[in-house]
């Protein structure tokens, strides 16, 4: 999932990014307690952010990071190391430099629904069409089955996904969260509380919600109930790229990013600073008060960070507005954010009144880069404050590994519950998926794009780890068979079974098969004797040069995420024209094969060889189409 995205769909896009937080190794020990852990004081915060920090920095190679560290009702310690701006190499300072916060803004806003549900005046269980008018009402899927402000809050709704944003240099196009949520209205892919499936749509509705039944505007409604009582006097919301003073985000290369206009303000579109955070979670940590002021009673804060919406009672859950970091106890509960070239998150561990915030200003680029979004320094800092100050326990949840009684019960292809089911956004279900195979001594083969190992160890009640211990799979079982499966760092997502003929792995078989035969016809073709067979020939070139040039163009955007987010986020043709273009070229290449049977061109092999070309095509074209890559349509 970027992009505000989670970075847990394909590796940039939504693998732009999860705006979620990856767990620190979990212990594999049944009912063992807490290991011992570093005191958390202010001397050891301090040593924190000004030692360890540093060393993930120059070990992940990213511009800068920021990071603060509360406990024991107070800030202990913050700093900030790196460069805010490589082409001028202005020092990263946060008395300086504000924080675009991504989708931790989620849980601004879920602080605002809750003040809300706190006064009566919203009910986070009733129909949310309730509270919205005719033209941005949820439709009625699912019969009886209405979507509420508790699956908003916990990325349960069934959307798919819509995370369109706009350009910033022109302000035309630029729309605004009413507008954006009438003219883009998601489908609803699976019932209210089946699945999780990350949407920043939901938390954009929710916070429309907010504005409709308060009657002030969201952003004014936010800083006047939740900013200014707890003294976030650098946070607000609004439109990044009308911001001046910004850490700016980088790529890999270094090369800086523009923020984009975002619609949906209330998922993402905040700034704020390393000092606010941290009053953000000393409230969190108070129950919900702080120096005095209180923006959410005990109880309701007590929901946001409780586990609300489980998919397996064994792995992590969604809060309100928060998820769970990991499992084990103690709990630490966050949430993480996600731009293009900038990635920040946090977490709270209510148990050691402790907290931490983290920004980078860019991607990795050291020798602890990687391709997984969920080893990003980001997750590095979190991991690490969590290992030193709050190691894991058992929660009793695993018990010992046993022999997994039936894993053909898990095996098939799956793919992410976050997509969507229009236009070219649908390329991400292309890889970001997960195929289970059984490796024949009772364990899992899973492979995916963000998996972290292949070997999976079967521990009991429909759940796997690798062999550390460091990392679970949670499989969804119904009637004996899986319908889909959880990864325990990403509870807001997860990926739902699909049939064999369903799966990339089988679409991609048919789309290099084809693609050999249709580089064969250009060959056979190329004497083709006579002015129809030449355009016959020349018919069936341009029809395989479509279909490679499409493919090929899906190729090089998946090796330059940065391009194909943004390809997709502006709505370029560059992925869908080629095999939009190989449409009629096919019709054509399949008359002139109609008209080589009926003159009798060519011998009967060339002939089936040429007949061959057009369904090579349409296979090409079709699986295309499956993705949103076929121009119109797309």
């Amino acid at each position: 999932m970027p992009v505000f995205l989670s970075r847990s769909a394909p590796l940039g896009l939504a693998l732009a990014a999860a705006l979620v937080l990856a767990p620190a190794a979990a212990s594999a020990e049944p009912a063992a307690p807490p290991p011992p852990s570093l005191g958390l004081t202010r001397e050891s915060a301090e040593e924190f952010v000004d030692q360890r920090v540093p060393e993930l920095l120059e070990r992940h190679g990213a511009p800068g990071v920021v990071v603060s560290v509360v406990g024991d009702g107070a800030p202990l310690a913050s700093a900030a190391h790196g460069t805010a701006d490589l082409s001028t190499g202005t020092p990263l300072d946060p008395e300086v430099h504000g924080i675009p916060t991504a989708s931790v803004a989620k849980s601004f806003t879920a602080v605002a629904v809750l003040q809300l549900a706190e006064r009566g005046e919203v009910d986070l269980h009733e129909d949310v069409n309730t509270y919205l008018p005719e033209d941005l009402r949820v439709p009625d899927t699912h019969e009886g089955q209405p979507v509420t402000l508790h699956h908003l809050l916990t990325h349960s709704p069934g959307f798919d996904e819509r995370t369109e944003m706009d350009d910033p240099e022109d302000a035309g196009s630029q729309r605004g969260l009413t507008e954006f949520l009438r003219d883009n209205t998601p489908d609803r892919v699976f019932p209210p509380g089946r699945f999780t499936a990350y949407s920043n749509y939901g938390t954009g509705l929710a916070g429309f919600v907010v504005q409709e039944v308060s009657g002030v505007p969201f952003e004014e409604y936010v800083e006047r109930n939740v900013f200014a009582p707890l003294g976030m006097d650098g946070t607000r919301f609004g439109q990044l790229h009308e911001e001046t003073d910004l850490v700016t985000g980088h790529r890999p290369d270094g090369s800086p990013v523009p923020y984009p206009h975002i619609p949906l303000v209330p998922a993402g579109a905040a700034v704020t600073t390393d000092d606010d955070m941290a009053r953000f979670m000393l409230a969190l940590l108070g129950g919900g008060e702080l120096d005095g002021e209180r923006v959410l009673g005990p109880d309701w804060t007590g929901a946001m960070l409780d586990r609300q919406f489980e998919v397996h009672p064994d792995t992590t859950a969604m809060g309100y507005g928060a998820y769970e970091h990991r499992r084990g106890t103690p709990r630490t509960v966050g949430h993480g954010g996600d731009l293009d070239g900038l990635h920040t998150g946090y977490l709270v561990v209510p148990e050691i009144d402790a907290g931490v915030f983290v920004a980078v200003n860019g991607d990795d680029a050291g020798p602890d880069a990687g391709d997984n979004p969920f080893h990003d320094l980001r997750f590095a800092v979190l991991n690490a404050f969590a290992d030193t100050f709050a190691p894991a326990g058992d929660d009793g949840t695993g018990g010992e590994r046993t022999d997994a009684a039936d894993t053909g019960a898990y095996t098939g292809s799956y793919v992410t519950t976050r997509r969507s089911t229009s236009g070219s956004a649908r390329i991400v279900t292309l890889f970001d998926n997960v195929t289970v195979r059984d490796a024949g001594d009772g364990s899992l083969r899973v492979r995916g794009a963000i998996m972290p190992e292949e070997h999976w160890l079967p521990v009991g009640n429909d759940v796997f780890e690798t062999a550390d211990g460091g990392e679970r799979l949670a499989f969804v079982v119904e009637d004996g068979r899986a319908v889909a499966v959880y990864l325990e760092a990403n509870p807001t997502s997860g990926y739902d079974r699909v049939p064999v003929w369903g799966s990339a792995g089988v679409h991609l078989g048919a789309v290099a098969v084809s693609l050999l035969l249709l580089l064969s016809g250009a060959v056979q073709l190329r004497r083709p004797g006579g002015a129809v067979r030449t355009a016959a020939a020349v018919s069936a070139g341009l029809t395989a040069l479509a279909c490679l040039t499409g493919v090929g163009l899906v190729v090089y955007a998946v090796t330059d995420l940065n391009r194909l987010q943004e390809w997709l986020l502006s709505g370029s043709a560059a992925l869908s024209l080629p095999l939009g273009l190989a449409v009629p070229l096919t019709l054509v290449t399949a008359g002139f094969a109609v008209t080589a049977w009926v003159r009798g061109w060519w011998g009967p092999v060339r002939r089936v060889h040429y007949s061959l070309l057009p369904v090579a095509a349409l296979a090409v074209v079709a699986v295309g189409a499956q993705y949103g890559l076929v121009w119109p349509f797309a």
